[in-house]
């Protein structure tokens, strides 16, 4: 074999291999933002609502209906129903069914005939849908995931992955157990399924903030059929707004939270249930530690008013200032300010739906431009000194550092750290031995980015 092959065929065998390990790291990767997918699959499936289902009958079919509501492109869903037999009479039975849905006026239905539930017509069966669709996600849900997961770069990266998915399967897929069971024929005297559902065990809301929180209600048809009452709980409720298949309790969370429960009764048949949740009352926080509370003339700054746990499009900000600004409202939860000439003061006020949260008030001092500050921190019984320059602005630096006296060797910086619109800067040098007497005068020039030279001194006693 001549010996260009045999190159040939090296080479050749070490491209395949090169394609073999980037095809195993492209699996490893897509196992990677599956498994975040996974982490995330409560929030991602409450981006679709089922709600309004209903079960009925006729002499030889069985139809299944219910809305879908949530974050997804316009006739992009498609459901499918499973039936599950679920029936303490028949418990060591196993029959399964699946149907797709249609679309019809705005329903989903699923039409089965009788014949298909065999000899199970008059049993209960669990109900199951897979619902495939091609996500729209909002600004807001965007902006709660990075509340509930630490950040935005996370938020983006699990909306990158379900494009992704989307992208490779066609749509992306979730699946919803009802909590209701059905049954295709009831039995004489038989009646579907009352219930009364909260969404959540446990709702977190903001002291000082009006609250809303869904109650579902399934086996009545329309809102002269049943009445929900709060039975435990009521000094938390201010209103209740009575709907099929959606009710809503209101309140004002100025307490410590507790359990609400709600009582439902089914007039036709007096059938009672009840159902329970806990509001946890939390004290409103910024999103964002307020860590400046003086800026300097001649800079911009922006300020960001961000809630925990509230969605950003529901924060605005009061602004007042000695500028002639009073009660400005900025419709957004951010906000930019400055340069200022003189001094002055400003206030900020954070609003949630246009109400003010009283303890989320932040109040800045507008001042000149300060010299930078030096402090001098001396190793015990050394001639070994930890010099710390602060300087003021929120570019601002040491530009250079210039020793006059009093110093042996190099002057080393060592770190440094930034504080909101300020920045401290270590360095490390030596007291030099003085040409008579104990004590040494350490003296030092300082620049900052701004231009501002200084000149600083002190003494310290020299050891042999």
């Amino acid at each position: 074999m001549k010996k260009v092959e045999v190159y040939f065929l090296i080479n050749l065998g070490a491209i395949l291999s090169i394609f073999a390990i980037e095809g195993e790291l492209g699996e490893y990767m897509r196992r990677q933002n599956d498994i975040l997918l996974e982490v995330a699959k409560d929030k991602l499936e409450s981006m679709v609502r089922v709600d309004n289902i209903n079960s009925l009958n006729s002499d030889s079919l069985y139809k299944f209906t219910f809305n879908l509501d949530g974050e997804y492109e316009e006739n992009s869903a498609s459901v499918e129903a499973t039936f599950t037999l679920n029936d303490t009479s028949v418990s060591n039975a196993q029959y399964t069914l699946t149907s797709k849905t249609v679309e019809k006026e705005g329903s989903y239905v699923a039409e089965i005939p009788l014949s298909d539930f065999d000899m199970y017509q008059d049993k209960r069966f669990n109900v199951e849908l897979m619902i495939g669709f091609k996500p729209e996600i909002s600004a807001q849900t965007m902006s709660e995931w990075s509340e509930i997961f630490g950040s935005e770069e996370i938020a983006t990266k699990i909306e990158k992955n379900i494009s992704d998915k989307v992208r490779r399967e066609g749509s992306f897929n979730v699946s919803r157990k009802l909590d209701a069971f059905i049954t295709p024929v009831p039995l004489e005297g038989q009646r579907t399924d009352f219930f009364v559902l909260f969404d959540k065990k446990r709702y977190t809301v903001l002291k000082g903030l009006k609250w809303e929180v869904p109650v579902t209600v399934g086996g009545v048809y329309s809102n002269n059929d049943f009445e929900v009452s709060v039975s435990r709980g009521a000094d938390m409720v201010s209103g209740l707004d009575q709907g099929t298949p959606r009710s809503t309790l209101m309140g004002m969370s100025s307490n410590q939270g507790g359990t609400i429960e709600v009582t439902g009764i089914r007039k036709s048949d007096s059938k009672v249930v009840t159902t329970k949740a806990r509001i946890v009352v939390i004290e409103p926080q910024w999103a964002e530690e307020q860590d400046i509370d003086e800026i300097y003339t001649s800079e911009k700054y922006n300020f960001d008013m961000r809630v925990k746990s509230i969605s950003r499009d529901r924060v605005s900000i009061r602004f007042s200032s000695s500028f002639g600004d009073n009660k400005k409202i900025v419709e957004k939860s951010s906000m930019s300010v400055g340069p200022y000439k003189k001094t002055g003061t400003l206030t900020f006020e954070t609003l949630v739906d246009g109400s003010p949260l009283k303890d989320l008030t932040h109040s800045v001092k507008v001042k000149e431009l300060p010299d930078p500050s030096v402090d001098f921190k001396r190793k015990p019984d050394t001639n070994e000194l930890t010099l710390e320059v602060m300087t003021y602005g929120k570019s601002n630096a040491v530009d250079k550092l210039f020793p006059i006296g009093g110093i042996s060797g190099k002057i080393i910086e060592i770190g440094s750290e930034k504080y909101g619109n300020r920045k401290l800067t270590r360095y490390r040098l030596s007291i030099s031995r003085p040409a008579y007497g104990g004590i040494q005068s350490v003296k030092l020039k300082i620049k900052d980015k701004y231009g501002l030279l200084n000149e600083y001194e002190n003494e310290f006693e020299y050891f042999d």
